[in-house]
């Protein structure tokens, strides 16, 4: 039990560990833009400061929808991210990003407004940090407990294997035994 434990801990740190082969580049890429792309709209409200008085036919600012799909396309980068197996700590920033995005979006319900860099957009970004940060463990933990499945299903299919191969090997021995037993009489 204890080898086992020790096996799925180091399996773990394994899994954890920061990878450098091409595809683990290329998730983790993905994932960094994923960060960014929610903050598109407020680098290009910078550069073009229009952005933010402009509306499109339905009177919507156009900063604003930029925003949204830019948010829609972050989700789109964190999954196809997990498919190139990047750092598992990378997750942990456009979760943040999100819960900070999400907190924005629905402060006006609560009757708040965010604004961006004034002190509530700074401790909007503080809870989200702290918001994110269970997540993570959580995530963590479930990454654990998945691991010792796995280590406990490999156990048991490795156990069922030696137990045939004993089954079979018993049933040999079993039948050169009779075999003696009847040239012997």
């Amino acid at each position: 039990m204890i080898h086992r434990k020790e096996e799925i801990q180091r399996d773990y740190h394994q899994e954890n560990r920061i990878k450098n082969s091409k595809s683990s580049i290329i998730g983790s890429s993905l994932l960094i833009m994923a960060t960014i792309l929610p903050c598109l709209d407020r680098i290009l409200c910078w550069i073009w400061p229009s952005l933010d008085v402009i509306e499109d036919n339905r009177g919507v600012v156009l900063s604003i929808n930029i925003w949204q799909g830019c948010l829609y396309l972050s989700s789109v980068f964190i999954a196809i991210a997990a498919f190139f197996n990047p750092s598992k700590k990378l997750y942990y920033f456009p979760i943040a990003i999100n819960a900070y995005s999400a907190i924005v979006y629905f402060a006006p319900i609560f009757g708040f407004q965010v604004r961006f860099l004034a002190l509530n957009s700074w401790l909007a970004g503080i809870m989200s940090i702290v918001i994110t940060y269970p997540i993570m463990l959580m995530l963590k933990h479930v990454r654990y407990l998945s691991l010792e499945e796995r280590a406990t299903d490999d156990f048991q299919a490795d156990l069922i294997v030696k137990i045939k191969k004993l089954d079979q090997e018993n049933k040999k021995l079993k039948h050169q035994i009779r075999s003696k037993i009847n040239h012997e009489d």
